[in-house]
């Protein structure tokens, strides 16, 4: 027969062997290192004492009515049990904050806030007046206390010291679990419930149930659950380098940023092997060894549980508690040892790399620019081995542009504005659209910088497509027409001129706006299209049969073969403002403003002026023949409402 105090004594022993099954497979697994490790092992060490004092209870315990001993030792075995299992819930709070990110190290970050240093020295200082109101039990029986026939008794001190606290610990990290929920992987979302679900169950067994004494065991087999998903890291590594993988890096990233808590990342990228240093050997060379050995030496300088890989030849060090003159010379230290030769498999070689320290939040405020940071191309004529501070910035704003531009037609960012164009006796003649954008988060943002970075992402399509609705929506309304506009102006994209199919294509969405035609002008500049002249005059070609009209914008800018440039078919021939500003400052310059529209005039086009501000220009232009008129003197470009309220005033 089965006695009740063997089926206690079973359930100790069973969270015994649950507890030393899971430290020797931490141990043994190696997951050792960091100080989450070292703390989950704390806690099944704290398990185990507790799993031992409640077999030593079980046993020694039946003799204590007639052993002096024996009481003895079960009165020592309940004040390390008590003494040991107070520490358990914040232990597991402790312990939890790892898991989410909120803390890093042992000690206080130096960064944290004064709030947050009060907070840990309030919750500590809790610890301790609780550990010390058990430590003091034989002297108060404050918390529990044995009767004179040597019967256990619970007293009040074990319900506030003891289960409250630890309930509180538990709600306290349960709260702090919840607001971090969302940066968590599935698999830490699920060990960390089920670890809960098991505390809570434990606790409340033990409290209204005190003789089943299953707390330990159920305790144990959540910490099983959390080997399995937490400290088992499998989802986390990248197993060959034995680093962390970019998934882990963006995780680990989101809680820094969820948590408040900076951090330098020190970004290795570019890492190459110089084959013209050694062609001999360079057709046997692996990367993925020279990649390797990089990984060994990382290791070296910095934790491996903070060195993640983010890609293919690409290092991530998360620095914390670094101030920047330490962030600075480690960056120095890993930049010095990459100008040093490399042993791979016995060969010497040389490897280079490029380093970048980003200050998390300060200069990266998300995860987004980070990656991008480690991931964008840089300038050629960016000379610095270790780019920092602001030598950043052009690749931060390059990122912000790259979003802001990605969704700026969703976000409503983008806007067409008009700007005049006239006739020389300054009587209107049509509009040039300007595409303008103004993001909610970085304002104003203009199309020298946001059109090549839309050309390079491959949406400037969407954006051209984006332009031409809006002017042939604006000439529908027939207000153009009615204040005697001959046409509106809209610039062509060479990248999207260039394919095929461009021509059908631009007449269909036209027609689908039920327009006519020869409203729309198209603009190319003068420098883009002699790159490709036989091409560009086919599309156009096609375009002028359609019935659109067509511009060279920015002639006098660049370069051009004279006969092909004009061989193009173009209506008007829009001359650079700096032609007619460098006109008015010497002879030399009214020269070349005049040889430009008399060339013009002879290869039968009509020039439009561009940057014109005075009525001393206006009457030179007259003098020499040009046909139409742009400029600030009439007005600078407008959004469409204004725009229209300038031509029906005029």
């Amino acid at each position: 027969m089965i006695r009740y105090t063997d089926f206690c004594f079973g359930v100790a022993l069973s969270a015994l062997l649950i507890c030393f099954g899971n430290l020797a497979f931490t141990i043994l697994d190696g997951h050792t290192r960091k100080p989450q490790n070292r703390i989950y092992m704390s806690l099944l060490m704290l398990l185990a004492v507790n799993a031992v004092c409640e077999m030593i209870n079980v046993r020694v315990g039946e003799y204590d009515m007639s052993s002096e001993v024996a009481f003895m030792i079960t009165r020592s075995s309940k004040y390390v049990y008590f003494l040991s299992h107070g520490l358990i819930a914040p232990v597991l709070y402790y312990y939890l904050s790892f898991v989410i990110g909120r803390s890093v190290g042992f000690r206080c970050s130096s960064g944290a806030s004064r709030k947050e240093k009060l907070r840990v020295m309030i919750s500590w200082a809790i610890v301790i007046v609780s550990e010390f109101i058990v430590a003091i039990n034989p002297l108060t029986h404050w918390s529990w206390y044995y009767t004179e026939e040597r019967v256990f008794h619970r007293a009040w001190g074990e319900y506030i010291f003891i289960y409250i606290t630890s309930g509180l610990w538990i709600i306290a990290a349960f709260i702090m679990c919840m607001k971090s929920w969302n940066i968590l992987s599935k698999g830490r979302k699920r060990s960390i419930a089920i670890c809960f679900l098991l505390a809570v169950v434990g606790v409340c067994i033990q409290l209204f149930i005190p003789q089943l004494r299953v707390e330990i065991l159920i305790e144990s087999i959540g910490f099983s659950g959390v080997l399995l998903f937490i400290e088992n890291e499998d989802d986390r590594k990248n197993v060959e380098l034995d680093v962390y993988n970019s998934a882990a890096f963006e995780l680990d990233l989101k809680a820094n940023l969820k948590n408040k808590i900076p951090v330098k990342i020190l970004i290795i990228r570019n890492i190459r092997f110089d084959k013209t240093a050694n062609t001999v050997v360079f057709g046997r060379m692996n990367r993925d060894l020279i990649i390797k050995e990089v990984s060994e030496y990382l290791g070296t300088v910095i934790q491996r549980y903070f060195i993640y890989s983010v890609g293919h030849g690409r290092f991530a060090l998360a620095l914390y508690d670094y101030t920047d003159k330490e962030a600075h010379e480690l960056a120095e230290t890993i930049n010095k040892r990459f100008q040093q030769q490399w042993n791979v498999n016995g060969i010497d070689i040389i490897v280079s790399s490029r380093i970048m320290l980003v200050n998390v939040p300060e200069r990266a405020k998300n995860v987004e620019e980070v990656i991008y940071i480690a991931e964008c191309p840089i300038p050629e004529l960016m000379e610095e081995r270790i780019i920092e501070g602001k030598s950043l910035d052009w690749i931060i704003r390059r990122s912000a542009v790259e979003k802001a531009v990605t969704h700026g037609l969703d976000k409503g960012s983008f806007e067409v504005y008009y700007q005049p164009t006239y006739n020389i006796d300054k009587t209107l003649h049509g509009a040039e659209a300007l595409l303008r954008m103004n993001d909610k988060d970085m304002g104003i943002i203009y199309p020298d910088e946001f059109i090549p970075i839309a050309e390079q992402l491959g949406i400037i399509d969407v954006i051209d497509e984006f332009v031409l609705k809006e002017v042939c929506k604006f000439i529908f309304t027939g207000i153009p027409q009615k204040n005697g506009m001959d046409c509106i102006n809209v610039n062509l994209s060479v990248l999207e001129c260039m394919k095929e199919g461009f021509a059908e294509y631009v007449s269909g969405v036209v027609e689908a706006e039920g327009i006519r035609k020869k409203m729309i002008n198209f603009e190319i500049t003068e420098s883009v299209a002699a790159k490709d002249y036989d091409h560009l005059a086919d599309v156009i070609e096609q375009l002028k049969r359609e019935g659109f009209k067509f511009s060279i914008d920015d002639y006098g800018t660049g370069y051009s073969n004279m006969s092909s440039l004009f061989s193009l078919g173009a209506d008007i021939i829009k001359i650079d403002k700096s032609i007619l500003w460098n006109a008015e400052k010497s002879e030399l310059g009214m020269t070349l403003l005049k040889t430009s529209i008399d060339m013009v005039h002879k290869m039968q086009k009509k020039a439009l002026m561009e940057g014109v501000e005075t009525e001393q220009q206006i009457e030179i232009l007259k003098k020499l023949g040009c046909e139409y008129l742009q400029g600030y003197y009439f007005s600078k470009p407008l959004p469409k409402n204004e725009f229209i309220r300038l031509i029906e005033n005029n």
